[in-house]
């Protein structure tokens, strides 16, 4: 299964960045206007654009806001990095005529290249209406060198304002998408098309009323689409679901949370994992977790325990994370271990002050924000796991599971 694409837009205040995230999505997404410093906050649009499939369009502030509040915003621009798939680098063809500003601008491409695929754009200020685009192009590259200073074999000339360059852009992306994108399965390296998989998913408050988990709906698509016969259950009617089958399944995926009494009811051939295990591969680096896991056993009553949450939402009674976890390591291995709870995009804190991090299924996260936050978590010498590998660890059946 493939992920939506993220694409980040950065460049200068009133470079065209919203302009341009609307014209790329054929809808009003940003606010738009001549003042600088109109975007502040990140802004994302999910959509789906023919030929490039499922996207995200993140707008960002400018990267040379200034003022306290400013360099608040700029912080918040570099955290987008860590999300993107590609960023779409837009400058105005005025930029040239500033050293200043294209010096400053040439650094911040240097910086965003450097952390994801990265396609240059230059939007038309200037009154150019008697030059063709290819004209423009001789015309820069012999005054300026573009592609030198900026390190870069093509770029963009598109004009916001008179709706010219969607095209080139998104076909752009779709070519920067087929070089570095591949489908990683969630759940069908496991099975055989002609397989029967039993999914046990129980509802927990902490689910949406009336509907599914993601990670529930995600891994029940690519089963179907593979072809494998696919049965869903809750824990109490485990046992009779197995019962009333023919044939013993292949594969059972529980909720983690049930990884122990699943265990104990599955057939003996019949493989067992979960979905915050299957999303621990999907989304991350499954032997980074499997080895965090085992800093549990180290663990002692000075140690401090990161519980680490992609979505945000109003704390629950038996919430998994900030209840169930710390408890079940409170009784198995240390009363006395220290939690703190962080949620949504950015850590906020100081890693290096953890023995471990234990991060949720991140199936909020696309694979490379995933990816990013393990390379922080690596950069301060400390380990992370997951939500459902904790578990399984805990109870001891690490190496009863499969991924």
């Amino acid at each position: 299964m493939i992920e939506r694409t993220h694409i980040g837009i950065f460049g200068p205040r009133n470079a065209g960045k919203s302009s341009l995230v609307n014209l790329l999505t054929s809808q009003e997404v940003s606010i738009v206007s001549n003042v600088a410093g109109t975007t502040t906050d990140p802004v994302s649009k999910p959509i789906e654009i023919n030929g490039l499939g499922a996207c995200v369009f993140i707008d960002t502030a400018g990267y040379d806001d200034y003022g306290a509040l400013g360099e608040m915003r700029v912080t918040k621009t570099k955290e987008v990095l860590k999300r993107c798939d590609i960023a779409i680098f837009l400058i105005p063809d005025t930029i040239f005529e500033d050293k200043e500003k294209l010096q400053e601008a040439t650094k911040w491409f240097t910086l965003i290249k450097e952390r994801c695929k990265t396609i240059l754009a230059i939007n038309q200020f200037r009154d150019t209406r008697c030059e063709t685009r290819d004209a423009r192009h001789e015309i820069r590259d012999a005054k300026y060198d573009i592609k030198k200073l900026f390190g870069v074999n093509e770029y963009i000339d598109i004009n916001i304002a008179q709706k010219q360059g969607r095209d080139e852009v998104l076909k752009a992306i779709g070519f920067v998408q087929s070089q570095y994108q591949q489908e990683i399965s969630i759940v069908t390296h496991l099975v055989k098309p002609t397989d029967t998989v039993v999914l046990v998913m129980p509802q927990d408050i902490q689910a949406p009323k009336g509907r599914l988990i993601l990670p529930q709906v995600q891994t029940i698509r690519e089963l179907l689409d593979y072809g494998c016969t696919t049965i869903c259950t809750t824990t109490a009617k485990l046992a009779q679901t197995l019962d009333g089958l023919k044939n013993e399944p292949a594969l059972i995926v529980t909720d983690s949370q049930d990884f122990k009494t699943v265990y104990e009811l599955k057939p003996e051939k019949t493989k067992l994992t979960s979905f915050s295990v299957l999303f621990a591969r999907w989304k991350g680096d499954i032997d980074e977790f499997i080895q965090g896991a085992e800093a549990l056993s180290s663990l002692n009553e000075n140690s401090r325990v990161l519980i680490a949450e992609a979505c945000t939402h109003a704390p629950l009674a038996e919430d998994i994370g900030r209840e169930k976890i710390p408890a079940l390591i409170h009784k198995k291995i240390n009363p006395n271990i220290k939690f703190d709870i962080v949620s949504g995009h950015d850590w906020n804190v100081d890693l290096s002050q953890y023995d471990l991090i234990i991060h949720c299924g991140a199936c909020m996260f696309n694979r490379t924000q995933m990816l990013n936050k393990i390379k922080d978590v690596k950069f301060h010498k400390t380990k992370i796991t997951n939500y459902g590998i904790t578990i399984a660890y805990l109870n001891g059946i690490i190496d009863k599971i499969t991924w």
